[in-house]
């Protein structure tokens, strides 16, 4: 994303996926595609993708379909072939793509018939709609604040957008936004839903009467322009050089009734801790993986897993076997998961733990735990850090 072009930044997320500059012939191939998609069939994956990437919490999506089902709509159906259903939005650590969400936004625009669904999904959003960086901008002291803490997290908020903070001159501040990958048909949808959403936390923070000074939007005036001015009470202008909205510094300055000054540093830094652990993964990964969340005592067979995402038992393979991993692997990485869980926040004896996590008795658990991370379960009940899980070859070297 190219910085502003006046003033110094504030704040920006450092891992930002690359933007392509113009359509690739992958992404003309996804946009033939995309009529099949709106039938419900199941979403192609295609590894090594940054737009497979499942790097963020299902915010936008929550919200697309509780609009859509409040029309009448089944958000099962806008579900289908995607990977996911309406219930796996509950899980706190379950992540979707840029793909996922695209694919399920372009079925519900087919669906709603309102092009004016970014501002209503954005109008949707409370600052508790953002998870964890949502809770660390309440413990900030001002609006400015608050918004820099979110912007750091941006990714783990939800943000299927890169956005940045800047001073624009003595007056005013800035935030400038685009789009993560070059997406000429929902560009609009996402940079409303982003947009409006700031404005709607704002409007909860410090006041009803926040307005912005002035929004500036890449794209051409749509059809429901009158709906920008009626939401955002501010001069809009089309066909700008970037995605902007300017604010007066006064309201950067704005105190936060919620800030607590003694708990604003703790709570961010366990805040901090928890969402420094989040690694994206493969949606079809993420996927695979959410399925096995509910079943690891008794593993499913590849094929039913198949079933449940629209896909065959061989193809599976062959796309584990393109992303570098298995379905096997795929098994241990979620009873490890599961085990560090139980180890950590329960009381079970081994044996227990080792048949919630699919094992016919402790000494096989123990066996397979040591493979998985070259430590003991006990040594996990005592007190030692977690390791990520090893990679085959270095799983192989610890039990041998």
């Amino acid at each position: 994303m190219a910085p502003s072009h006046n003033g110094s930044k504030m704040a920006k997320n450092g891992t930002q996926a690359a933007i392509s500059p113009q359509r690739d012939p992958a992404a003309t191939n996804r946009t033939m595609l995309t009529a099949k998609f709106r039938q419900g069939e199941s979403m192609p994956v295609k590894p090594h993708l940054p737009d497979a990437e499942a790097d963020v919490p299902p915010h936008v999506i929550r919200q697309v379909l509780q609009l859509v089902a409040s029309h009448g709509h089944s958000p099962e159906r806008l579900c289908k072939g995607l990977g996911f259903t309406p219930e796996n939005l509950c899980d706190a650590n379950f992540r979707v793509s840029y793909r996922q969400t695209s694919l399920l936004v372009r079925r519900a625009m087919q669906r709603w018939g309102d092009p004016a669904i970014g501002i209503a999904t954005g109008a949707r959003q409370t600052v508790v709609c953002f998870g964890l960086p949502g809770l660390g901008m309440l413990t900030c002291a001002t609006l400015g604040e608050a918004f820099q803490y979110l912007i750091k997290y941006q990714r783990a908020a939800g943000a299927l957008t890169i956005n940045e903070m800047s001073i624009l001159d003595e007056h005013h501040f800035v935030t400038e936004v685009s789009t993560r990958f070059h997406d000429p048909e929902l560009e609009p949808f996402f940079i409303e839903e982003i947009f409006v959403s700031g404005v709607e936390v704002s409007r909860a923070l410090v006041g009803s009467h926040f307005r912005p000074a002035r929004l500036e939007l890449r794209y051409p005036r749509p059809e429901y322009a009158a709906a920008y001015s009626e939401y955002f009470r501010c001069p809009v202008i089309f066909n700008a050089p970037l995605n902007r909205l300017i604010c007066d510094m006064a309201w950067y300055h704005c105190p936060l009734p919620t800030h607590d000054r003694y708990m604003r540093d703790s709570l961010q830094a366990q805040i901090d801790e928890l969402l420094e652990q989040d690694t994206p993964r493969n949606d079809l990964v993420e996927s695979i993986m959410n399925e096995l969340r509910g079943s690891i005592d008794e593993v499913p067979a590849l094929a039913m897993i198949g079933e449940a995402l629209n896909l065959s038992e061989r193809t599976l393979r062959r796309r584990l076997a393109a992303l570098d991993t298995s379905y096997q692997r795929l098994v241990d990485q979620v009873r490890y998961e599961c085990a560090l869980d139980l180890l950590k926040r329960s009381d079970m004896p081994l044996v227990d733990i080792a048949m919630a996590t699919g094992f016919t008795d402790a000494r096989n658990f123990r066996r397979a735990f040591k493979r998985w991370c070259g430590m003991l379960p006990n040594q996990i009940r005592q007190g030692a850090p977690a390791p990520r899980m090893l990679m085959p070859e270095r799983a192989a070297a610890a039990t041998a």
